[in-house]
């Protein structure tokens, strides 16, 4: 299993690949080498990686390696990583892709670490009760 990430916490236009294209030329070597799934980490799993498709970086991954894939960035969040109001990340949306097959497994962590119960809400159909991350709660945890 290997983790990758298409962006950097300073410096979110900085990206692994521009292209599919370059994505293929970096995924090819590792498959060959024997990855047999990748842990795919961008900013917000919800945002198209490449124009012209509506699949998301996980996505992209799992059709050009063939491997199976994790999807994983603001799962479950209202708030980015430098703790700045985003699009909320409906767990819908991710029900959706899952169901697509635009990925295999689903990542969560800030969103658990400011609600241990996260998962078990969602769940069973208790999303209301979801403890939301704050910037207070953000600032506690780094």
């Amino acid at each position: 299993m290997l983790r990758i990430s298409q962006f950097k916490i300073d410096a979110y236009t900085a990206k692994l690949a521009k292209t599919p294209e370059q994505l293929e030329q970096f995924l090819t070597p590792l498959v060959k080498a024997g990855v047999d799934i990748f842990d795919c980490s961008t900013r917000h799993f919800w945002e198209p990686e490449f124009e012209g498709s509506p699949l998301n970086f996980a996505g992209w991954v799992k059709k050009l390696s063939g491997k199976p894939v994790i999807t994983v960035g603001s799962v479950g969040l209202n708030i980015d990583v430098n703790g700045q109001q985003t699009e909320d990340s409906k767990i819908e949306a991710v029900i959706e892709k899952l169901d697509n097959k635009e990925f295999d497994l689903v990542a969560v962590g800030r969103a658990m670490l400011a609600d241990p119960e996260w998962t078990e809400k969602i769940r069973t159909g208790r999303g209301e009760e979801v403890i939301p991350l704050s910037a207070e709660a953000l600032a506690k945890l780094y």
